[in-house]
């Protein structure tokens, strides 16, 4: 039976749990998927970025720079997309008390590849354009359109409809989806100062990070720190998705997961 977004609360604890849960249980799998779709794309980016800067007042080199920018920017988006799909199958399939099957995940990740990449370029023009608004408004439709990927994964639904559906499912609960935002962006930074410090060993590493030349130290920070930072973000989305359906329509994780039977 559904039920109302007045008659229950966000709960906060439910989804952290769940979060916690599903990575503990497949944390192996995951991380693995994380590693090799986000970790090793983002290592690589950064062992060849130096590469397209070049010069600056050489010829072509404003040419180079947009070339290497687009070449950068598809070497890490499209294997995030894929990662973004197989691991919302994945936690559908976890919660549902089905066996996590990479294969199956990586399936899914490749059929939605194309239609995320889109989704991802309209949410990311509209957030750009909110945060030139004063920042705020960038903020707000980043939290309104935070279930978008889910949606158009697990409902299959189409880009636009994706967003308008994400705008329903946070709708009175959007202070909350903040927290969590906020939450995240805290164990990012501490993820990465600990990563950081086990690598370089001083505070001080932390601060230089970003203007040391290319080491593989750096490189396999960057690379465990983004695999860490994807991971939870995109099992936290697909958590709070879950939990936005139950509270608003009463729909379980059993009948999500049946639309993939």
């Amino acid at each position: 039976m559904s039920v109302t977004p007045d008659t229950q609360n966000f709960d906060f604890g439910r989804v952290m749990s769940q979060i916690s849960g599903l990575i503990g249980r497949n944390f192996v799998p995951f991380f693995v998927l994380a590693l090799l779709f986000s970790g090793l794309p983002s290592l690589f980016v950064y062992f060849i970025q130096p590469m397209f800067m070049g010069n600056p007042a050489s010829p072509g080199a404003a040419g180079a720079g947009a070339l290497g920018m687009v070449v950068t920017i598809l070497i890490a988006l499209l294997p995030a997309f894929v990662l973004q799909a197989a691991l919302t199958r994945a936690s559908i399939d976890d919660l549902s008390g089905k066996t996590v099957s990479i294969s199956t995940a990586l399936e899914a990740g490749l059929r939605y590849l194309f239609p995320l990449l889109g989704l991802a370029i309209m949410v990311g023009l509209g957030v750009m354009v909110g945060f030139l608004l004063l920042i705020v408004p960038g903020i707000i439709l980043a939290i309104c359109w935070m279930v978008s990927s889910p949606v158009l994964v697990v409902e299959k639904t189409g880009v636009f409809q994706a967003m308008q559906r994400s705008l329903a499912l946070t709708r009175n609960h959007r202070w909350a989806l903040f927290g969590i935002f906020l939450l995240y962006a805290v164990v990012v930074w501490i993820i990465s100062i600990l990563l950081v410090l086990a690598t370089a060993g001083t505070i001080s590493g932390f601060v230089t990070m970003q203007t040391l030349q290319p080491s593989i130290g750096m490189g396999l920070v960057t690379a465990l720190l983004q695999s860490f930072e994807v991971l939870i973000s995109t099992v936290g989305v697909a958590a709070i998705y879950f939990e936005l359906r139950r509270i608003k329509e009463g729909v379980g994780v059993s009948e999500l997961a049946s639309v993939f039977d």
